[in-house]
């Protein structure tokens, strides 16, 4: 499967985080050029090092996810620097709770539509039209075991989750027969090192390995994948 996304444009979100870095250099095997994308320049500079990313065939850009013009100069920079985007592995997200719904305050609930919701919107919207374009590609996105199996203190995690599934079934609807599809996983506990620190006590065996949710991901884009659309990929590991 190594040369099936030969020549193809991966665009990688968080690419510097615990899954988006695991999910770089997985898709660095792919001879794809890449497009990585986080906040940090200078994370970034240092992800390409760390996995000997050739400069020819990588772009790096700084971007800030939630915001709409971000992401459309973002998705424009891909096109213009490699003439194409053909695949979105979307791995930004993030949680907060442990508050009852009546505790929750606005800015809480509303950044975690922000950052789990509405970046894949602004993200998705950006990137279906060079790929309706071309009439081949993929979106991946990131949401949660959470989203179907809620459990208390987590709503807006829960629902920012869940809603991202409703998003990617809705896209899939709208893209079928375009040779693009879209898909979304929804992993257990992952294991980062973020995790193991909140829960320095738990069973990390039966946690996700961040390496098999890549290769999804990898299968996904794969030829073999290509009939894969509107699927929930559930990811939970031993938990």
């Amino acid at each position: 499967m190594s040369d099936t996304l030969r020549n193809r444009v991966v665009l990688i979100t968080g690419a510097t985080g615990a899954l988006g870095s695991v999910v770089t250099r997985e898709f660095a095997q792919t001879q794809a050029w890449l497009a990585l994308t986080g906040r940090s320049t200078e994370r970034l500079e240092r992800l390409m090092v760390e996995n000997e990313l050739p400069g020819e065939s990588i772009l790096c850009t700084e971007c800030d996810l939630t915001q709409a013009s971000d992401i459309q100069d973002l998705v424009d920079a891909v096109v213009a620097h490699f003439g194409r985007l053909d695949v979105v592995l979307n791995t930004v997200g993030g949680w907060s709770g442990g508050k009852p719904v009546g505790e929750i305050s606005v800015e809480e609930w509303d950044h975690m539509l922000s950052l789990n919701l509405r970046s894949a919107f602004l993200l998705s919207r950006a990137a279906l039209p060079p790929m309706l374009k071309l009439g081949w590609g993929r979106i991946v996105h990131i949401s949660s075991k959470t989203a179907v199996e809620p459990r208390a203190k987590q709503a807006g995690y829960a629902v920012a989750k869940m809603g991202l599934i409703t998003l990617t079934e809705v896209i899939a609807a709208e893209v079928k027969g375009s040779g693009v599809t879209a898909n979304v996983i929804l992993p257990s506990i992952i294991d980062t090192p973020d995790n193991r620190k909140s829960m320095p006590k738990a069973d990390t065996s039966k946690w996700v390995p961040p390496e098999q949710i890549a290769a999804t991901m990898r299968f996904l884009c794969s030829e073999a994948g290509a009939s894969i659309n509107s699927a929930r990929i559930s990811i939970y590991g031993a938990v």
